[in-house]
């Protein structure tokens, strides 16, 4: 399935709500374009919790990542972001809301198997 998301749409947001109505429950998920304003993160091994970076300026998404499965009923998107500004400078990390489309182009793969998340106690997260 290929799409584009409406500017000013959230990533994380758009994605999900496009794969539920689809009822797509497991896919890859591949995207590119441009943000206006971008959430990433970092998860502290230690201490078992993200640190948000909010990114207040336009950014070129040059790879957008992730997958679509199942967390606790309900399809999630679970993504990873690089962005660079206007000098090229790279940031990025784990994709979080809000995440504000420019513009965005996505490609999602359908899977047949069913991937279902479950949390891990040893890591602090919810994996498959």
């Amino acid at each position: 399935m290929i799409f584009k998301l409406n500017y000013g749409e959230d990533i994380t947001q758009a994605i999900t709500e496009k794969c539920r109505r689809k009822k797509i429950k497991s896919a890859f998920v591949f995207f590119i374009g441009a943000v206006k304003i971008a959430t990433i993160g970092y998860y502290n091994q230690k201490t078992k919790k993200y640190k948000k970076i909010f990114i207040n300026k336009p950014m070129e998404i040059v790879s957008g990542i992730g997958n679509i499965s199942v967390k606790e009923g309900k399809q999630f998107l679970h993504a990873h972001i690089s962005l660079a500004d206007k000098k090229g400078k790279l940031s990025g990390g784990h994709l979080f809301s809000p995440t504000i489309v420019f513009a965005c182009e996505v490609f999602i793969i359908p899977q047949k198997q069913k991937l279902v998340r479950k949390f891990d106690e040893k890591t602090g997260l919810f994996l498959w």
